[in-house]
């Protein structure tokens, strides 16, 4: 019927696999090469591959409504009932507009991995904001994208059924999205936890420095003052508190009988 029959699934499946392997060496390579450099540059690192999996959520969307679209052209009836031609191009249209943004989005997640093996080369401050905020502006497009082509492919279904799959293939893609958010909030808390313990490691082994125990105890109070922000249940901060506290005083212990 088209172009697009000839196309092997299969084949794209496998090239997709070896993309997406290829991506996630890369982030270890490049989680690996940051270390313990810090706060900033562990962000601009996870704003990259979180760039990376937000689009690969979206091309997998993608492709569920390509497939959805590809089973009504293909059940459609002979006929030649008015319309019907009009019905078929814009089904056509949406397959060719899905296609479209799968190669996009294919070399989005070229350039995704090319930044992320930039970082394995070079410290993660000097890679520019601009393209990092290149790289987020491709993502939000492929998105956007995606919306459109669903509103499309909604506008054309002909059965309930088919629009309650096109439904869940959105409620999923979304849910896939809001899912990286709160494992990105995660990650970020626990190096935001290992910055924190290095600052503190690094202001300890200062050498002569006067404003050492008063900068480390402003962030004693600081992280009292926190916990009550943590939004966990009051009994656990608690806890957490009582917790620190004998553990302080169990280290000025050591201190007086030393």
């Amino acid at each position: 019927m088209t172009g697009h029959e000839g196309s092997s699934p299969q084949l794209a499946q496998v090239q997709e696999a070896s993309l997406a392997q290829r991506r996630r060496v890369a982030e270890v390579r490049a989680r690996q090469h940051v270390g313990a450099a810090g706060w900033a540059q562990n962000a601009a690192l996870n704003a990259i591959i979180q760039a990376g999996r937000e689009g690969l959520a979206a091309t997998d969307a993608l492709r569920d409504v390509l497939h959805l679209t590809s089973a009504q052209l293909r059940d459609l009836p002979l006929s030649d009932e008015p319309g019907r031609q009009e019905h078929i191009g814009a089904l056509q249209r949406i397959l060719d507009s899905g296609e479209a943004q799968v190669s996009a989005a294919q070399t989005l997640d070229a350039l995704v991995t090319e930044a992320l093996d930039e970082v394995t080369r070079l410290p993660v401050s000097d890679v520019s904001a601009a393209q990092l905020d290149a790289l987020r502006r491709r993502v939000r497009q492929q998105v956007d994208t995606l919306d459109l082509i669903l509103q499309a492919a909604r506008a054309q279904t002909t059965t309930l059924e088919q629009l309650g799959e096109l439904q869940r293939v959105s409620e999923a893609f979304h849910g896939q999205v809001a899912g990286l958010q709160i494992l990105s909030a995660s990650e970020e808390a626990q190096v935001l936890g290992e910055a924190g313990e290095q600052l503190v490691h690094r202001l300890g082994n200062l050498e002569d420095s006067p404003q050492q125990l008063s900068a480390l105890t402003r962030i004693g109070e600081a992280v009292a003052e926190q916990l009550a922000d943590t939004g966990d249940a009051p009994a656990a901060q608690a806890d957490a508190l009582e917790d620190l506290a004998r553990h302080m005083d169990g280290k000025a212990t050591e201190l007086r009988e030393a």
